[in-house]
């Protein structure tokens, strides 16, 4: 009988199914729960879990080589940016190749999970056979964090139609937007994406609108001719000498300070201005916010196909005035402005994300529970496969004995301290509250591995979480 714990996963999205992975080659035995019949989370094209926020023309703003996997290459012939389609597909390929799919329990929803006075986990569940409970040693919550949409609401009334970027599919889908009067509201990438859709002339909307609340940074997919992350260390790979180097020894506001100098000059020579075309310049520097990706955009708005407009300051009938004073006739709002951090089978007093804030310790541990992990939880700079596979490493590593965690105190005081830091970095908003920089993120781990062997090996590598809690 094995003395790891038996782990629990909730989610098979692409995280979930990494994590499958990783325990199943640590010897971990572990099973993972998924709500829908099919793995990949928000990259299956309309899930019947109900939480993709896949459109139909939906393609990765990441190049695919930020999405590999140490031990796992995408096929030579999918795309550099992917679509959602080829995504799934690579994943589906990738359970199959390391033979998790059989851990997986599909149409298998988690309703409850309650820890346990004695130790482990009480979790409910609701599946093909009906309700049950199963008890498991550890949980890893693997829920993602795009499923829950934030929907904008502004003074006065509106008689048209007013939903979430969540839930469109296409321009004809779930509403007929053809020859309708458009406005998007946001400057994140679905906000682009659709506002380029619909403004395609013949094919979408009679008129669309852009409403900015604040200006970002426009990133094309490619610069020049390589893909806009090209230079961007994936988080797998260990940091070079010139990495640790500068990372050491040059003080980090000076190295963000020179970060932001050469993207806003790249983007600025090989893109131009976001105020060239009409949008709002951006208030903060490059990296104070998640960049807004897009090849298209500025094409759209230079040909009058897309209209740029501030933010809606009040909502009259059929019409919408803005804050510069003008009003214009509209029929459909579609608010792509994020998403809530929820976990709807914990109870709200024992863990929740108000204001979708939730400090964990390396963006991984709550310091009191040993026994409870996060996977997935950060809104990387970067794609989240890679960012999982490390986190699921160190999670796999921690279960089996090779690593230990500091103590409760001084997992607080550093939790505390990194927290203060990124949310100081960022943007000041609901959307940066998990926001990491996937260089910085993968080598402060890497660091932290180091020195939590050493303790675990101090300490003669007991396994902490044993079996049978």
């Amino acid at each position: 009988m094995s003395q790891l714990p038996k782990t629990c996963i909730i989610g098979a999205g692409t995280s979930g199914v990494i994590c499958s992975k990783v325990l199943k080659q640590h010897g971990i035995p572990f099973d993972t729960f998924e709500a829908g019949s099919g793995l990949g989370g928000i990259w299956r094209f309309q899930n019947d879990n109900g939480m993709s926020t896949c459109y139909r023309s939906l393609h990765i703003n990441t190049s695919k080589r930020m999405m590999e996997l140490s031990d796992f290459k995408f096929r030579p012939e999918i795309a550099e940016f992917p679509t959602h389609n080829e995504i799934l597909s690579e994943f589906e390929r990738y359970a199959d190749q390391f033979q998790v799919t059989p851990h997986i329990q599909f149409q298998t929803r988690v309703t409850h999970c309650e820890r346990q006075d004695g130790g482990g986990w009480q979790i409910s569940l609701e599946g093909p056979g009906g309700a049950r409970t199963e008890h498991y040693d550890f949980l890893i919550v693997a829920n993602g964090h795009h499923w829950s949409p934030r929907l904008a609401t502004y003074p006065g009334h509106f008689d048209g139609l007013h939903f979430h970027s969540h839930h469109y599919v296409d321009t004809t889908t779930p509403h007929d937007l053809r020859g309708k009067r458009v406005v998007v509201v946001g400057m994140g990438n679905s906000a682009m994406d659709i506002a380029c859709e619909l403004g395609r002339i013949g094919q979408g909307a009679e008129k669309v609108f852009l409403a900015q609340r604040s200006g970002v940074w426009v990133i094309p997919k490619v610069l020049g001719n390589i893909p806009q992350d090209k230079l961007v260390r994936h988080p797998m790979q260990k940091p070079g000498l010139i990495e640790r180097l500068l990372r050491t020894l040059v003080p980090r506001r000076l190295r963000l300070a020179a970060w932001d100098m050469t993207m806003e000059a790249v983007i600025k020579i090989l893109a131009g201005s976001p105020q060239r075309v009409g949008l709002k310049p951006p208030r903060e520097h490059f990296h104070s916010r998640h960049p807004t990706v897009s090849q298209e955009l500025f094409n759209r708005l230079v040909h009058g196909d897309i209209t740029p407009k501030g933010n809606i300051k009040e909502l009259r009938g059929d019409r919408v005035l803005f804050e510069d004073g003008t009003e214009e006739q509209v029929d459909v709002i579609i608010s792509a402005t994020g998403y809530n951090i929820e976990f709807p089978f914990f109870d709200k007093t024992f863990i929740d994300a108000p204001g979708n804030s939730i400090p964990l310790w390396q963006r991984i541990f709550d310091p009191e529970l040993k026994d409870l992990a996060f996977l997935g939880l950060v809104q990387p700079v970067c794609a989240m496969m890679p960012i999982a596979e490390l986190q699921s490493n160190f999670i796999a590593d921690y279960l089996v004995g090779d690593l230990a965690l500091p103590g409760p105190a001084d997992m607080e005081k550093q939790m505390r301290a990194f927290d203060e830091t990124m949310k100081a970095d960022y943007t000041l908003s609901e959307s940066h509250t998990i926001q990491i920089d996937c260089p910085e993120y993968s080598y402060l781990l890497q660091k932290e591995w180091k020195k939590a062997r050493k303790r675990a090996r101090a300490a003669g590598n007991p396994i902490p979480v044993p079996a049978g809690t």
